[in-house]
């Protein structure tokens, strides 16, 4: 299945799948999309000017969904660019219709930019292909570090083109992405039209959102709130299992060899401990699953309660 302008929905519906719930308001997609502004006058700007076309980008939709959902979507050939997003610390995904990248590579060139030269889908050429990276996704990177002038970071960076992707040569297939697609229209005698898409991780923008708000959101922090709840929720601990210790001489220590087996004080029926950053949390009894070591909780970590992270979606949805 090919992603064309009839695949966008520009209606305010959007499909919900409840095995993947909505981690981002839309109070804090509209945040995002504002800062976006600054990405479409960008792109704008340095696309008219350097294909000597009147250009149009205007903003879609804004979609939820994971790296392996998305590229199913993309036709094939495609230009999909891996981007190093510097203000974002993180990996995201440029997709340019090949037609209309072709189409912008021919004026580039000093081309007229018929659009029936291109309505055939190929592969770019070796010199195409340069031309797309560095005349046309170099400028989409630079306008996106534009939308993120408020985050500091280093400044993104271009990875590589693909033509035909493949989920698992891009990211974790299952990983939620924010996907933001925009309409471009060349004006004038030859008009033509395509799409330019920009697919981010969700955590990473969960967790950079209060700078891009810039301290305008409603004062009961609502939006702040679920920022900092979705870094949370979204960060990787490490969980370490513990047994007593068990005092021995520097001989035993001294003349261990492979094979050898050690009593230790720690009773069969005694739980272990839970332990994250040096820290206990709880106690579980050892086992096994499958070919695996497993533990049973006996005491779950004690934390504090947070707020459902879900709770202004779930408003949203209410009549």
């Amino acid at each position: 299945m090919s992603r064309a302008l009839a695949d966008v929905s520009t209606t305010t519906v959007t499909p919900v799948d409840f095995r993947r719930p909505s981690r981002i308001s839309r109070d804090a997609v509209v945040v995002f999309e504002s800062a976006h502004e600054a990405f479409v006058r960008r792109l704008t700007s340095t696309w008219s000017n350097s294909t000597q076309a009147a250009l149009e980008i205007e903003h879609l939709a804004t979609e939820q969904l994971s790296v392996d959902d998305y590229v199913k979507t993309l036709p094939s050939p495609t230009a999909l660019a891996s981007v190093r997003v510097g203000p974002l610390g993180a990996t995201a995904l440029i997709d340019l219709d090949l037609p209309l990248a072709l189409l912008l590579v021919e004026r580039l060139l000093g081309g007229v930019g018929d659009p029936a030269d291109t309505a055939v889908p190929r592969r770019p050429t070796e010199l195409e292909a340069g031309l797309i990276a560095d005349g046309l996704l170099l400028p989409a990177v630079r306008a996106i570090d534009e939308a993120l002038t408020e985050i500091d970071g280093e400044p993104s960076e271009l990875l590589g083109i693909e033509t035909t992707p493949q989920p698992m040569h891009l990211s974790a297939p299952g990983e939620l992405l924010l996907l933001l697609t925009y309409r471009v229209e060349v004006r004038g005698d030859l008009p033509a039209q395509g799409l330019i898409s920009i697919g981010y991780p969700v955590a990473p923008v969960l967790a950079h959102l209060g700078q891009l708000a810039g301290g305008s959101v409603d004062e009961d922090h609502a939006l702040s709130g679920q920022v900092a709840r979705g870094a949370l929720l979204d960060a990787q601990l490490e969980l370490q299992v513990q047994l007593g210790g068990s005092p021995l001489p520097a001989s035993v220590f001294a003349a261990l060899r492979p094979g050898d087996v050690l009593s230790l004080d720690h009773p069969v029926g005694l739980p272990a401990r839970l332990l994250c950053d040096g820290r206990e949390l709880g106690s579980a009894h050892l086992g096994r699953r499958r070919r695996r070591l497993a533990v049973q909780i006996v005491e779950p970590p004690a934390v504090a309660p947070l707020t459902d992270p879900y709770a202004t979606f779930d408003q949203e949805l209410a009549p």
